[in-house]
């Protein structure tokens, strides 16, 4: 049995080390055009289990917003030597502060301009982000019931993704995996906080909650399949990463569990909506 504690310890020193280098290289990079830079999700939160955070599997999520309201890169020749040097810039300093890391965190940075274009983007509360550069300009938050609609709308939209993962896994093998979980892991840790959000009277705190809380409120509100799959996808995703990558039996492991996910939190979907047309 791995020491969680000690590697979860390690990973959270990575997560920090990694946001400040990119907090302190991209006011060099993108200079007046850059207005703020937070972070929020699973890589900020509390870690209760190991589960609230796997190496490489979870990522550090990086939010930009330009003065100018402007892509982050503008059509110039020179974007792809820009975007490739501000990543080797990031990735060498980190080495340089964190020479004894237990990983190298996987980075995701988001333009908001692009996040506040969705008609059903709910915006963050203060509370629920840090913080990295500037001052963040946040939405107002929307109605409950126009959270809960939105969310209800990403799993069920997600449908034919779901029906096709069967043809797309049919003759993976290997390193092959990645390219499926990869695809997954964007999808399989809102799903279920989606399906959640449904029936709690905050639907925006569930989004505050890390995923040993996710897991616990699945499990009360009687979702036991959703809760077992949750928690197998991250238990497996840990030991993909601790077989260095190499691990077939894992990588299988993983991809089920995430697919069941996905699976069950889409027939629920469906549960939900059916039963408020009758209602209707």
């Amino acid at each position: 049995m791995p020491d969680y504690s000690e590697l979860m310890q390690k990973a959270r020193a990575d997560t920090e080390c990694a946001t400040e280098v990119w907090a302190d290289i991209l006011p060099q990079f993108f200079g007046q055009r850059l207005e703020c830079v937070y972070t929020k999700g699973s890589a900020f939160k509390t870690w209760d289990s190991h589960i609230d955070y796997v190496p490489v599997i979870s990522d550090v999520d990086i939010h930009i917003c330009l003065h100018d309201d402007q892509p982050l890169f503008i059509g110039s020749s020179r974007d792809f030597d820009e975007a490739m040097d501000l990543s080797e810039q990031c990735e060498k300093e980190f080495l340089h502060r964190r020479p004894n890391h237990l990983h190298v965190p996987r980075m995701q940075v988001i333009e908001t301009r692009f996040l506040k274009q969705s008609e059903k983007y709910t915006p963050s509360r203060p509370q629920d982000i840090r913080t990295l550069y500037g001052e963040p300009n946040l939405d107002e938050m929307p109605s409950p019931d126009t959270i809960r609609s939105g969310d209800l709308e990403k799993v069920l939209i997600e449908e034919e993704y779901v029906n096709d993962l069967p043809r797309r896994t049919l003759d993976r093998t290997g390193l092959d995996f990645w390219a499926i979980i990869r695809q997954m892991t964007w999808r399989v840790s809102p799903f279920p906080v989606r399906i959640l959000t449904q029936s709690i009277d905050d639907p925006i705190d569930v989004w505050s909650w890390n995923r040993t809380k996710i897991h616990k409120a699945l499990l009360e509100a009687g979702y036991d399949a959703i809760a077992k799959y949750y928690h197998g996808f991250y238990s497996a995703g840990w030991k993909l990463y601790l077989s260095n990558f190499q691990g077939l039996d894992e990588y299988r492991e993983t991809t089920k569990n995430g697919y069941y996910v996905l699976y069950e939190c889409l027939k629920e979907a469906h549960r939900i909506l059916q039963n408020s047309k009758s209602f209707n």
